[in-house]
């Protein structure tokens, strides 16, 4: 028996929206800056998420008050044809005021991944406009912001690490499952990805988040080389605490490091001795651990 379209309104009135969002993602910007023969290129990945007043195209289909996803494609272009992109903070900012002119959002979420070009250095000097790829890293940043404020998180992700030794584990629990063997001299290899969240965003205060990035970015290098390890978890925390002492207006450091596990190979059935040199490079499965650090309440 079929639903008559009263039926279908009559059902539709037990439920409603409760949460909503819609955008354009990954939006990818090449953009060169021109300074006579002096050229910078400037490459990153843009995610629009808008929140608001969009009821009616969930539960009627209107589109009325839809700003399609076309035109926020286009939108990111043409805004990034006008901004300098200097710092993906500002360029996401600016963005997200854009997309609060329509009345009908209240929040816009921009996201940004950007990678880096280095220039390649050809008689002794850097090139003018030649690049090559700048590593594996890439900048992030994700901006919100409403009609009450603006939060702000900055980072760095796939910055892939590795050191031979000073790195420790043991000590664990054991159990029926428990195979591994305590090690005290190992491979410690990660792709760390750090975001750290500001406080309060003040305008009149602006940021130099250029340089906070490279400061954050050689902490977390240092400590990698220097920490000797007694986890992947200590020394997690010890770059959170680290990244904190640099700059009072960050409130908080999430860090995520996947273990890229080095298993030693047997080499004794060749009549061979391993002396911690042999490794089996493997990529799945691996251990994951995270952890948030922030200054005490």
């Amino acid at each position: 028996m079929s639903k008559t379209k009263q039926d279908i309104e009559g059902k539709q009135a037990d439920f409603e929206l409760s949460a909503n969002s819609y955008g354009k993602s990954q939006v990818r910007i090449s953009k060169i800056i021109r300074d006579g023969a002096r050229h910078e290129i400037k490459e990153m990945a843009v995610s629009v998420k808008l929140r608001g007043d969009f009821k009616d195209t969930y539960s009627t289909g209107s589109n009325a008050k839809v700003v399609a996803t076309d035109s926020i494609k286009n939108t990111v272009y043409a805004i990034a044809a006008e901004h300098p992109l200097g710092e993906i903070e500002s360029f996401a900012l600016t963005l997200a005021k854009h997309f609060l002119s329509y009345e009908q959002v209240e929040a816009a979420e921009i996201d940004i991944t950007q990678d880096f070009w280095k220039r390649i250095s050809h008689n002794g000097r850097e090139h003018e406009h030649s690049f090559v790829k700048g590593g594996d890293e890439k900048r992030l940043t994700r901006v919100v912001h409403d009609r009450k404020g603006t939060t702000i998180e900055s980072g760095i992700t796939d910055l892939y690490v590795l050191k031979t030794t000073a790195s420790e584990f043991f000590g664990f629990v054991r159990d029926k499952y428990t195979t591994l063997q305590d090690v005290n001299d190992r491979i410690f290899a990660t792709a760390i990805e750090a975001r750290w969240f500001f406080d309060e965003v003040k305008e009149e205060q602006p940021r130099d988040y250029n340089n906070i990035f490279d400061s954050n970015k050689k902490t977390l290098l240092e400590v990698f080389a220097s920490h000797h390890s007694l986890s992947v978890q200590q020394t997690l925390y010890v770059m959170g605490e680290e990244l904190l002492k640099l700059d009072d207006t960050i409130a908080e450091v999430k860090i995520t490091m996947p273990n890229r596990h080095r298993i030693p190979f047997n080499v004794e059935p060749f009549g061979l001795k391993n002396q911690n040199e042999i490794f089996v490079t493997t990529d799945e499965p691996y251990g994951l651990i995270e952890g948030v650090v922030r200054r005490k309440v």
